[in-house]
């Protein structure tokens, strides 16, 4: 049978592992993304606002904080992905500008 047609708890181990899986907090969201395509190809059609629902739930929440301020709200999955992927690539340019600090304080004077 798991010849013909596969496992049969695939799809539900798939479902479990996306309801899990999150994003590192100082980790590239591409990493993220292709994590979770791979789990969306094994589930299958869930629907636009369902995707959106799950990719947001397991983001860094440095980038949630970003989807606050953002206006509106994302009409598809590729919308979110392409706005969340902008916001870590800024973030990630800054980390290296700083040499790895989230801000840079002012040299101390006096």
């Amino acid at each position: 049978m798991f010849t013909l047609f596969g496992d049969p708890n695939e799809v539900r181990k798939a479902e479990k592992e996306l309801d899990n899986l999150t994003m590192k907090e100082s980790g590239h969201v591409l990493l993220y993304i292709a994590d979770f395509r791979s789990l969306m190809s094994r589930i299958g059609y869930w629907g636009e606002r369902a995707y959106i629902h799950f990719y947001g739930r397991g983001l860094a929440s440095r980038l949630l904080n970003q989807l606050a301020s953002h206006p509106g709200s994302f009409d598809t999955f590729q919308d979110l992905m392409d706005v969340t992927l902008e916001s870590d690539t800024t973030y990630h340019e800054r980390q290296k500008q700083n040499g790895g600090n989230q801000e840079k304080k002012p040299p101390a004077t006096g």
